[in-house]
């Protein structure tokens, strides 16, 4: 069964009044049959393929994942029984739930926008948060994965909807770096992780992916703990001249003692790896 993220406030109110109104759109309702589907301890892979064969849509992105250099499978995986039995449970709820999520994201361009590079800097962030939850936290790998793919899922709807307050917060942001939480809290009463907790809440998402990404930039949420890879993959940024990565090595090392040749040697293939992802997955 689902955990699903308790609604304290209303979200729906609040999204509109901070999108100026903007509708969000419904969470899928076949993608959350499904994740609900690998949720169940009484699921079988056979009962969870006959479900995702349910969307072909869906059912293509998990294959074409599955025999992507993210899994390098020994031979190519031809059918979606083959692929749950590859990638695993954990990741198949990952794959899905970014799917899903990824339906329901502004497709359009605009200033501080660009779907196809906020893409890859999300798969960037969810491979890199992957293999230092390896490392740092392993039962938690898939949480890590899920959190750091789907942390910055506000940004879309705030450059598309609330650009006239949100441009100089972007441009700030990608041209100077810092901590982007921090930047918004100096002129609004809000920061894009916690309307991204606020989306989930409107789309039923479960309630630890929900706390994760809230608590993305160090905030504790009630019994859940920051996680150390999804707040380090955070500074992150999707501009290649000024990508927050030197920040990113040195926190690293900082907090939670990785070395900095342990972080390049992670970087490169887990950036060879989101590539593939992020043009999957949309």
């Amino acid at each position: 069964m689902f955990s699903f993220f308790k609604k304290k406030t209303d979200p729906k109110a609040k999204l509109k009044k901070i999108l100026k109104g903007y509708e969000l759109p419904s969470f899928p309702a076949v993608v959350m049959q499904i994740l609900q589907k690998i949720r169940s301890p009484y699921s079988s892979i056979t009962s969870i393929a006959e479900s995702l064969s349910l969307d072909p849509g869906i059912s293509i992105k998990v294959l074409g994942i599955a025999n992507s250099a993210a899994f390098s499978p020994s031979k190519r995986v031809e059918n979606l029984t083959q692929a749950i039995a590859l990638v695993g449970i954990s990741q198949l709820e990952s794959m899905v739930l970014g799917v899903g999520v990824a339906k329901g994201l502004p497709k359009q361009s605009c200033q501080w926008h660009d779907p196809g590079a906020f893409w890859l800097a999300s798969a960037k962030r969810a491979v890199l948060a992957s293999d230092l939850a390896r490392i740092l936290c392993p039962a938690k790998e898939g949480e890590c994965f899920t959190a750091a793919f789907l942390q910055d899922m506000a940004l879309p709807f705030l450059a598309c909807h609330r650009s006239e307050e949100y441009d100089p917060i972007f441009k700030h942001w990608h041209l100077e770096g810092g901590d982007l939480a921090a930047i918004e809290r100096e002129s609004l009463a809000w920061d894009h992780a916690e309307v991204a907790s606020w989306i989930c809440s409107e789309w039923g998402l479960p309630e630890n992916i929900a706390a994760a990404i809230r608590g993305h930039h160090g905030h504790s949420i009630d019994a859940y703990e920051p996680l150390g890879p999804v707040r380090l993959v955070a500074i992150l940024r999707e501009d290649d001249d000024n990508s927050g990565m030197e920040e990113m090595i040195a926190e690293a090392k900082v907090s939670h003692g990785v070395s900095e040749e342990k972080m390049l040697a992670i970087i490169e293939p887990g950036f060879e790896k989101a590539k593939e992802l992020a043009r999957l997955i949309i």
